[in-house]
This record gives structure tokens, sequence and C-alpha cells, in this order.
């Protein structure tokens, strides 16, 4: 009897377009042999060939499997019908457009299997998170995946952010918990109800974070449903049924140690966002009837006690809501929207060593007729805010600081090929500046040094075009873009050479590194 594969790759399709060959392209270039890889590709009703593509795929490859499902309408039960048929140790959720980095099976299959009770013997994580890339969103789970660790319980919600399918589970540890994903012709946040029934089992989550593990593509392809729309769900008629149907799920987590969390998180991911909601166009009655579930919600699941846990930015807004004070509210989850970071490259230094220096400024964008900050009469500098949300925020000792002591800025660059960031070791000062009429604004400046061959945690970097990117946070708000420079293109600096472009900013090029068996070729071809 053959051995069983490592890992199953469970991949639901629905008239798949283009991106099912770049999934698939991306399975067959993994480092692990393809016997330790099993994939299902699972058709649900599509009205198209799709059945027949994915017959033909797998019938040229031993490792896969194809199955003709009747349409349910939604991903869910093609993966679970994936886990009850997957024959590996551990299952992987893939969307039908997405990719795998080349060496992410081995890496995350190593790891789990290391991790837990360390035997190896495919008893260790019960959840491996893989390094997660989005394709137009370049500060997605950047700081999440900082470092590796075997069992990441301290982390927030136990390691599982971001909160989304696409890790590496041991199937036997889904099996023996019945955790499945929730099957419905349309059922929204399936992947979240999913997560939600897992963490109450506490499972033991390994993070992978030095090994880029799964590029979450952006396309038109309609990925990870099989309903037209956006995955937000935003101003959909069943936004807020299924929102409360989630926070409803989560109330009945029992450990107040997860339950807070999961209820602090959906508050601020999902919830408080819509207080300060402001859709052009919109009507009066629809801008109430929001309202007016948001207050139900909050009133229902999110009780004072998961306020501590909320960014300062919600807890106020939450704050203000409760009071009756819904445009105030609004007003602050607005204020600043229009202050972003603008990020200048001044300086890249050959170290002497191997290493290079970026140096720079950051700079905010002033909002018209509402500076950040302003002296008081008797010199005391404060956030200058709009009435009457200064006096509301002031009658309840919530006004926000001016001190931009916390504000800090990281450093990270972008592989332009293939989308996959890596934090910079950094060091920043923001202050406040003094303007000619008199008020203050934030501007700060960064520093940041790197090696090449070391800057992916321990790892080279892999040659070709960066980008460089400068993330900050400044007054609750953390933006990430693309830093600009006046420095000449084409400059050679140590081991990278400077490139700009109008789009992307300054580039930073790293050349391919030579193979150590090619390196010994030419010396001894040197001595002969």
């Amino acid at each position: 009897m053959a051995e069983a594969p490592a890992v199953s790759v469970v991949i639901p399709t629905y008239r798949s377009g283009p991106g099912l060959d770049r999934a698939i392209a991306s399975l067959d270039a993994q480092t692990m042999p393809q016997d330790g890889i099993e994939v299902l590709l699972l058709d649900d009703g599509s009205p198209d060939d799709t059945a027949d593509r994915i017959e033909r795929i797998a019938s040229g490859r031993a490792n896969y499997r194809a199955f003709a499902l009747e349409a349910s309408g939604w991903p869910s039960r093609p993966r679970n019908i994936g886990v009850r048929e997957a024959r590996g140790r551990y299952v992987l959720f893939m969307d039908h457009d997405d990719e795998l980095y080349p060496d992410a099976l081995r890496a995350a299959v190593t790891l789990g299997d290391r991790s837990g009770d360390g035997s190896g013997d495919g008893s260790g994580a019960d959840v491996v998170n893989g390094k997660e890339v989005r394709t137009q969103v370049a500060r997605w789970g950047l700081t999440h995946y900082t470092h590796d660790t075997g069992d990441a319980r301290d982390e927030p919600l136990r390691g599982l952010l971001p909160m989304t399918p696409h890790k590496l589970y041991r199937r036997e540890f889904l099996l023996a918990n019945d955790i499945r994903f929730p099957e419905a012709p349309r059922h929204l946040w399936e992947d979240i109800f999913f997560q939600v029934e897992l963490i109450e089992h506490e499972p033991v989550v390994a993070l992978l974070s030095s090994t880029p593990f799964y590029h979450w593509r952006h396309t038109g392809e309609n990925s990870s449903t099989t309903a037209e729309g956006e995955r937000d769900y935003r101003g959909t008629p069943d936004y807020w049924p299924y929102l409360e149907k989630l926070l409803g799920r989560i109330t009945e987590v029992r450990d107040p140690g997860l339950r807070v969390p999961l209820l602090a998180h959906t508050a601020h991911v999902r919830l408080v966002p819509e207080i300060g909601h402001r859709p052009t166009g919109r009507a009066a009655s629809e801008i109430a009837r929001d309202r007016a579930e948001i207050e139900r919600l909050v009133a229902a699941y999110v009780p004072p006690d998961v306020d501590e846990l909320l960014p300062a930015r919600s807890r106020v807004a939450l704050t203000l809501f409760r009071a009756g004070e819904a445009e105030a509210a609004a007003d602050f989850l607005r204020d600043g929207i229009g202050r972003r970071p603008e990020y200048t490259v001044t300086a890249v230094e050959d170290t002497g060593d191997g290493a290079v220096r970026v140096t720079g400024t950051v700079a905010w964008t002033r909002v018209l007729g509402q500076p950040f900050a302003r002296r008081t009469a008797d010199g005391r500098v404060v956030r200058d805010l709009p009435e009457p949300l200064a006096g509301l925020l002031a009658e309840r000792g919530l006004t926000p600081s001016a001190d931009v002591g916390d504000a800090f800025v990281d450093v990270a660059i972008r592989h332009a090929p293939t989308r996959v960031n890596w934090l910079l070791p950094s060091t920043s000062r923001v202050e406040l500046v003094e303007q000619e009429d008199g008020t203050l604004e934030p501007a700060g400046r960064f520093t940041a040094t790197f090696d090449p061959r070391t800057a992916a945690m321990g790892n080279p970097l892999p040659p070709g075009a960066h980008l460089v990117l400068g993330m900050c946070e400044l007054d609750g708000r953390t933006g990430i873009k693309r830093a600009f420079s006046d420095l000449p293109a084409g400059t050679q600096v140590g081991p990278v050479g400077l490139d700009y472009s109008a789009h992307d900013g300054l580039l930073l090029r790293v050349p391919a590194a030579e193979p150590p068996a090619r390196k010994g070729l030419l010396k001894r071809l040197r001595r002969n």
C-alpha cells in the first residue's frame, strides 16, 4: 500500500479561468516531491467545461483527483468533501486562482511535524500559519509574520491571524473535533466561522514567516466564491444578518480568554468601521437603518469589557456611539482620514560590510482647515479638533493627545515580481513641526539597514527589483506607501542598484547570487 501523502491540497473550482493554470503550475513547481502531495480538484457544478477541464488536469498527474459535484453555490461544501476524501496528514485549502510559493509545502510540513511534541511523526502542530501575501495589499500580514515558532499560543488569537483559510491544518484534528465550513448556497465569512470553531479547540499553531507560503491573488476570476460580488460584502442585504450570526457564534465560545479577543477583533474589523462609513449618495433612511443595526449589535454582542482590547480609535468611537453621539463617533473615526504619509528616501549608502543603509523622511499631507495640533494661549500643545466633537470628547476625558512620541515608521521592501514583503530593522523619530501659520504638523525621519544576503529573515533576498515601503503609525492610523526619491537612477550602491519608476517609486535592484559551485569552478579554471 502506498504511503499516505504529507499534505492534501483541496481546491474548490467554479467556472475557473486562467488562474487555475497558475495554481496548478505553482503546485508542479513545489520543492516537496510530488509523491508527498495530493491535490483534490472539486468542481461545484460549473455550468461550463470546468468539470472536464479538471478531469484532464488530473488524468495527467498521478497525485491528482478530480470530483464533479452538484452545485452548492459556495466553496464550503467542496472544502468539507475535500477533508473527508483527503489522505494527507495535513490539508491546505487553496483558492482556484491563487498560487503557492515554491518552497511552501516542504517548509510548512517540516515546521508542522517538528512542532507540538517535536516527535516528527506527524503529531505536531494542528495548524501551520504560513506567510501569506496579497497582490494589492502591501501591508497584509506584514506585522503578523515576523518570526517562526512552533507554538504561537501567546500571539493574538493563538497565531491564527490573518483569519483566512489558506493554512495547513492537521486532518485528524479537523475530523476528531468535527470542524467544518458552514454550508449554504450563500454564507458570508464562512472562513471566519471555520476559524472560530477551530480556535475553540485550542489548536497548537505553528507560525512560518521565514519562507513565503501563499499568494492570495487579486484577479477578476471571482476567487473563493461561486457568487458574484466583493469579498467584504459591505452594502449587501445580508451583511447585517450575517454579522449578527457571526457575533452570536462568537458569544458561544465558553473560554473568555478566547471569546473576548474574538469579539474585539470582529467589532474592530467589521462593526466599528460602519459607524464612520458615509457613502456618497446614500439615502438618509438607509443611513438611519444602518445606525439602528449597529446600535442593536453593539448592545447585544459588544459588552464594555471588550473595549479594553480595542485600538484607541475604535474604543473612543464606541464610547461616543453608546452615549448616543453617532454623528460625533463618525466624525471622530473620519478625523484625519485625509492626512496621508509621504515617504522620501534621501540617501542610500554602502556600509562597507555588504549591507545597505536607507535614510529618509516622512511628512503627512495637511488637511485643509484642520491642522494636526495648535498651541493654546497658555502655551500648551493640543490636538486641533472641530466642534462639537472637541467639546464632546473633552466632557468625557477622551480628547486624543497631541503627543507624537509613540508614532513610528517601519521600513519594508517588497519584491516586485513575487509581491513578498520583508520588514527591515529600522529606527525612526516623529516630531511636531511648527508651520508658517503657527500650527503644528507631524514630520519624521527613518533609517533602515539591511544585508541582501540575510534580509529575508536570515535568507538571501531574491534577485530583481524591490520596492521600498514606509509603514507608519500616527494617531491610531497606520499608513503604508511606496517611497519616492530624487536619487539618480542607475547608481550602484554596494550590492544594490538604484532604479526609479513614476508609479512604483524607488526600486532597489538586487543581483542574482552566484552559485557556490560555480565560484569554485571559476577558481579552478583561473588556477589552470
